[in-house]
Order: C-alpha cells, then sequence, then structure tokens
C-alpha cells in the first residue's frame, strides 16, 4: 500500500488497529527516517493512546489505553545478548499487551517465530510503500482481512 501523507499513514493504521490482538507481535522494518514510530503512534491513537514517543533512549515504553502496548527499539543494541538485560520474553510473548519492535534484528536469535513483519519503504519525502510481508500464518492472515 501506498502512503501519500500522514492523513493515508492514519487511515492505513485504523484499518490495521481492529485487526491486531493482544499477544501480537509486529516487526517494523525500514531505514531510520521511514515512519516506523509515527505508525505505531497512530496506531496506539487508535487504542486511546494519545502520549506515545520514540523508545529510542527508554528501549521500552509502555502505553494503556483500550489495550497495553509495549514498544520497544533495539537499535542500540550491540549484541543480542543485551536482551537478557531486559525482561524480553514479557514483551516478545505478550499475553495481555500488543508488541512492537524497531531494529529487531539486533535481537536475533530471541525473536518470536510468528512475529507479523511491516516493511515501510520511503518512497520520497512524504511518500512511503507499506507492506505486510506474508510469511507467518498470522500475517496472511491479516492480509486476507486487508483485502492484500
Amino acid at each position: 500500500m501506498v502512503i501519500e501523507n500522514l492523513n493515508d499513514l492514519e487511515k492505513f493504521a485504523y484499518s490495521l488497529a481492529p485487526l491486531l490482538k493482544e499477544g501480537d507481535v509486529i516487526n517494523l522494518i525500514g531505514d531510520m527516517g521511514a515512519g516506523k514510530t509515527t505508525l505505531v503512534n497512530s496506531l496506539a491513537r487508535f487504542f486511546n493512546i494519545y502520549d506515545s514517543s520514540s523508545p529510542t533512549f527508554a528501549i521500552v515504553n509502555i502505553y494503556d489505553g483500550d489495550i497495553r502496548i509495549y514498544h520497544l527499539d533495539l537499535y542500540r543494541f550491540e549484541s543480542p545478548d543485551d536482551l537478557l538485560d531486559i525482561d524480553f520474553e514479557t514483551y516478545f510473548y505478550p499475553e495481555s499487551a500488543i508488541t512492537f519492535l524497531e531494529w529487531a534484528e539486533n535481537g536475533e536469535g530471541y525473536l518470536p517465530d510468528d512475529m507479523i513483519n511491516i516493511r515501510i519503504d520511503k518512497l520520497g519525502p512524504s511518500t512511503r510503500e507499506i507492506t505486510i510481508l506474508n510469511d507467518t500464518e498470522r500475517a496472511k492472515e491479516i492480509n486476507d482481512l486487508l483485502g492484500n
């Protein structure tokens, strides 16, 4: 799906959000500045969370609204073993929350197998292409529900 502006991103987020459920782990793939955190902020608003921000320095942000959201940014991790310093199992296998990961590749070896991988490609200053990769059953289910 091609997103031309923030309004389109909000529309995409509001079509995706009702399909997400507790236990989902969403891996956001994209270059710096692609819009990963912006997408999480839009999704959070759907769940009545209005104070979300980038977790780059905090590593983990936890938001409570209609549903609990864990938002992790592993960008500063030097080794996947850095995950041992946080309660990663709570975030990677959430029972009563949705987890969003940025820079998940820095946690290789600890990541759940059934993540929903969403790639954001920057096509221009405000244009993005968002793709939900069909590499897990849950991702296929979401793509089917979205008509992709």
